[in-house]
């Protein structure tokens, strides 16, 4: 058995563990996760209606907030959308799941305990996108979804640029507009609703906003690596700043000990916010949850990158331009190790 087949073994195994847990958890605790409000935005899209107008508190979809996706996520959502609620959230977290493990072991075994990460439960018991976006920092083929967020994928983007990742976004926005050519104003609107709701800044915050984000831009000293413009990029876009969000961090992680590091921290990040915050109290949740996620998380993350060296392949224009930059910001086109 090649290691690649043994990869993909481990990675279905643990998918299916997943989607077993978001199972378990939609069904004991609450059926409505994340996913779900996309694949009833995609079932109403088969039936001719706007879903911008279907979702949110009181409507047909019962949600505390409007639908904030762009369209092209529903569609990327059609295809699960035939399958009742609850088996359509653990297939779509199957799919995540199994990604995130196989993109974990690129370079050995030791990096796979990111995947038992206080991150990856939360992310698998909300069911959300996250683990599928950190794949797409390893296997370029993923980024056909990044255009279903657009400020996460922006940083995923920012570390793999892809053709998949730009064909598939072409493709989403394509259908999304034979859907409805108008739906670009009715996520204006949602947008906006849901601003209305919300307290200032909240609940989408970048992470360089919150008390030592800032170093976190330190890592562009190495930015010839995936991972520094990972961690960089995403530290400037807006987001929850719930746990979830912080699943990419671990595909930095590319050895074992880096990885148990990063995952200790997240399970303390995690029970200290449950001790001191009560997570179903949703905005005090989230105002405690962006520094204690900076501290634990994004700091020691980049850390590990600027303990690398500045290497790596970019275009070749950008070379050019390197080329008149301080040897010291400049860094060596030698190959960096993928993250």
């Amino acid at each position: 058995m090649t290691r690649t087949v043994k990869r993909a073994v481990v990675a279905v195994a643990l998918g299916l563990v997943a989607a077993k847990v978001a199972l378990d958890h939609a069904r004991l605790v609450e059926p409505q996760r994340d996913f779900t409000q996309l694949w009833f935005a995609a079932r109403a899209l088969w039936r001719g209606e706007n879903p911008y107008l279907e979702i949110g508190h009181g409507l047909a979809y019962d949600w505390p907030a409007p639908l904030v996706y762009p369209l092209p996520a529903a569609i990327a959502a059609m295809p699960l959308a035939w399958l009742p609620q609850d088996i359509a959230n653990a297939v779509f977290m199957f799919i995540g799941a199994t990604a995130f493990a196989y993109a974990l072991t690129r370079q050995g075994w030791g990096p796979l305990l990111g995947f038992f990460s206080g991150s990856m439960l939360v992310a698998v018991e909300i069911v959300q996108w996250s683990p599928l976006f950190a794949a797409a920092t390893v296997v370029p083929v993923f980024g056909i979804v990044l255009a279903t967020k657009p400020t996460i994928g922006a940083a995923i983007f920012a570390a793999r640029p892809s053709w998949w990742a730009i064909g598939g976004g072409l493709l989403l926005v394509l259908a999304a507009f034979l859907f409805d050519p108008l739906w670009l104003l009715h996520w204006r609107d949602a947008l906006a609703r849901n601003a209305a709701i919300q307290p200032p800044n909240a609940p989408y915050v970048a992470p360089i906003s919150f008390p030592g984000g800032l170093l976190v831009l330190t890592a562009l000293l190495r930015w010839r690596r995936p991972e520094a413009r990972l961690i960089a990029v995403l530290a400037t876009v807006p987001q929850t700043m719930l746990p979830y969000e912080t699943v990419p961090l671990f595909i930095i992680a590319t050895a074992w000990h880096e990885a148990l590091l990063l995952m200790a921290l997240s399970w303390g990040a995690l029970v200290w916010l449950v001790s001191h915050v009560d997570p179903t109290d949703y905005r005090p949740f989230l105002a405690t949850s962006g520094p204690v996620m900076v501290l634990m998380l994004y700091l020691p993350a980049t850390l590990m990158v600027l303990r690398r060296p500045n290497e790596g392949t970019v275009p070749a224009w950008l070379e050019r331009a390197a080329a008149r930059w301080p040897a010291w910001l400049r860094g060596s086109p030698a190959s960096a190790t993928d993250a």
